[in-house]
């Protein structure tokens, strides 16, 4: 039997142009013939009528998910008495109902995880049965891995197959995608059966030595011997110290943002991260190097840092500076520090901030030219809140920086609360903030509004309390630039009512929002015509146009043989309307709001489009980086653009 909310789900889909009445009747028949319950959507996506991701988009955005119970009772693990009363035993015991069937062994955990992928439309895989390729441990880092309960199963292409204890974290999976440079599929699987899959893989019985207590020899700390080692000692601080400047001096070649130094059991892993995906060192004389001297290179940094190099329980922070010779002139460069306890040892994460890549202005951020000249209106305004969204990593504290340098002028004073101060200018007044002491975001503005200042820049707005002061502030005759964590220029609603922002303070004082993402460039060095996947391209397209090209890097020297080099920022301005003014004051429904805000908003869509066609990124890197509901609007203004030409 068909549900009257799968059928909901089945004509809205048609409604979206995602199938046909035809595949909608075809699925539904084959519905009919199933032995047993199998949903509507996946169906579907069996038939490759549409993707697992377009499904689930039009199931959140409609929220039509079936609940939980319904599922149980359909498939036949519980019946309708069993569900009644651990409905009813819930309101007592305060579980989730999946915990408590489990309890009243109504379910198995295997039986209850089935029911789960069933319901949000994972796929349910029996690890024990899987053999997993020992090379996927190299892509997730087995701590992260133990941290999260996740194990990678299998890499396809440039689609990562992840089995995760709960598959419901989105944002796991979007961090996962942006550090592995893979398309994430998540998948699930019983507890018990995921984490022998994480001891296959990882071989953790492997790891652990098994020494006869009556055999343990007590030896000194580092390795130290008796007698006299001061001239060995001095030899190997030296070399500790040429090798951290050759990591950092391809890092900076490299045009590389992180060293990522981590401490294995016999080894130290070392990754770069450029172009926002972290890569192998692939150094291999080097490497081996770093492995026989790995507690005295976290050492070298420490001292470098100006930590305490005898402290290894509590993580540190620090920083230092070198100077580059580029050209004949030395240009300084920062590193940030930070070093992080773990179960083999330290592990360091430089950040390098090269402050002569920091753009001067708006107008070299390389974002499309209506965005850009929008974005100069905006910084004319002498009042209100501009903010920038996106996730972490999404250069949000670079377009703010471009921005601040846009406004300065010696007429004005600028002042900025930042956590931590990434580059320094001496055109503004720079406030860090540290919480220990009080110094909060909040406490910055409150005392930020008796220095008269024209602009007033804010790192991130994560609190009520900020939330309030920035309003406030930009009430009283400032403009007041600063981020927020939301997936979409719109989000930005949302976020600010839930932290009690009042409607009509928004409304009068909000005055425009920007989204961003940054994209890798294909590698002009090594670009070479290629063809996606069918799944790839149907994500993107109803129909992909006759005569598109596709564009993949092959590899070179140019690019560290990524294939992608430099990275593009794709985004979306919305600067509210009249009218969206009054929804928002009125409180009105949020579908509703979005609705209105599409009339004026430069969408991502419009902005990616471009960039495809002009061949500087491809459809895997936009898979990998764009929020869904991006790539949604893009197919649908895929279809808008062949539905024009067709009635022209």
């Amino acid at each position: 039997m068909t549900s009257a909310s799968e059928r909901r789900i089945g004509e809205l889909l048609v409604t979206d142009g995602l199938i046909t009445r035809t595949q909608l009747e075809d699925a539904l028949r084959d519905k009919q013939l199933q032995a047993s319950y199998v949903p509507l959507g996946q169906i579907l996506v069996e038939r490759k009528y549409i993707t697992r991701r377009q499904l689930e988009h039009v199931i959140e955005q409609h929220d039509k998910r079936p609940k939980l119970g319904e599922v149980l009772v359909r498939t036949g693990t519980i019946t309708e008495p069993q569900l009644e009363h651990a409905l009813a035993q819930q309101q007592k015991m305060k579980l989730p109902l999946g915990q408590l069937l489990i309890k009243l062994h109504y379910v198995t955990d295997e039986a209850m995880r089935q029911a789960l992928a069933l319901q949000l439309n994972v796929p349910y895989l029996d690890l024990d049965r899987i053999v997993i390729d020992r090379e996927l441990a190299r892509i997730i880092n087995p701590n992260y891995a133990r941290r999260h309960m996740l194990v990678p199963v299998s890499s396809v292409g440039h689609v990562l197959t992840v089995a995760m204890d709960d598959p419901t974290r989105h944002g796991l999976v979007e961090e996962l995608s942006r550090s592995t440079g893979f398309v994430v599929a998540a998948v699930t699987s019983s507890h018990d059966a995921i984490l022998r899959a994480f001891d296959r893989l990882y071989d953790v019985k492997a790891n652990v030595p098994v020494v006869p207590a009556e055999t343990l020899d007590i030896h000194l700390e580092d390795g130290q011997a008796e007698g006299s080692r001061y001239v060995d000692e001095v030899e190997q601080d030296q070399r500790a110290a040429e090798i951290v400047r050759q990591l950092m001096a391809i890092a900076i070649e490299r045009g590389c943002s992180d060293i990522h130094i981590e401490t294995l059991s016999d080894s130290m892993h070392i990754r770069l991260r450029s172009d926002g995906v972290l890569q192998e060192l692939n150094v291999p004389a080097l490497q081996e190097v770093c492995n026989q001297n790995a507690r005295r290179i976290v050492s070298r940094i420490k001292i470098l840092a100006k930590l305490d190099i005898a402290e290894r329980r509590r993580p540190q922070d620090g920083s230092f500076r070198v100077r580059v010779d580029r050209k004949g002139i030395a240009v300084g460069v920062d590193l940030r520090v930070s070093v992080v306890p773990g179960y083999y040892g330290e592990s360091v994460v430089m950040r390098i901030l090269d402050r002569s890549c920091v753009p001067r202005s708006v107008d070299e951020l390389g974002f499309s030219a209506a965005v850009t000249d929008r974005l100069h209106q905006i910084l004319k305004r002498s009042d209100g809140i501009f903010l920038i969204t996106g996730p972490t990593g999404s250069g949000k504290s670079t377009t703010l920086y471009a921005s601040l340098m846009t406004l300065y002028r010696p007429q004005i004073r600028i002042v900025t609360a930042e956590d931590p101060i990434e580059y320094v200018y001496e055109q503004f007044s720079q406030s860090e903030v540290n919480e220990q002491i009080g110094n909060t975001f909040a406490s910055y503005l409150r005392a930020f509004l008796r220095h008269d200042p024209e602009v007033i820049m804010v790192g991130e707005i994560r609190d009520e309390e900020t939330a309030q002061m920035a309003f406030r502030a930009a009430q009283t005759g400032h403009l007041l630039l600063s981020t927020l964590h939301t997936n979409s220029a719109i989000g930005a609603i949302s976020r600010l009512l839930d932290l009690s922002v009042e409607p009509n303070l928004v409304a009068s004082s909000m005055i425009g929002v920007l989204a961003q993402r940054l994209v890798r460039q294909v590698c002009p060095f090594c670009k070479a015509a290629c063809s996606p996947s069918p799944d790839l391209v149907r994500e993107f397209f109803d129909t992909p146009p006759p005569h598109a090209r596709w564009y993949l890097g092959l590899g070179c020297g140019e690019c560290s043989f990524s294939g992608y080099k430099g990275r593009l920022c794709v985004s979306e301005l919305w600067i509210p309307s009249q009218e969206d003014v009054i929804l928002i004051t009125k409180n009105a429904p949020f579908d509703e709001i979005r609705q209105s805000a599409r009339r004026s908003t430069i969408s991502m869509a419009h902005d990616v489009s471009e960039r495809l066609a002009d061949g500087r990124t491809n459809l895997e890197e936009l898979i990998r980086v764009l929020p869904y509901s991006s790539v949604y609007e893009f197919r649908q203004l895929q279809v808008a653009q062949v539905e024009a030409a067709l009635a022209s």
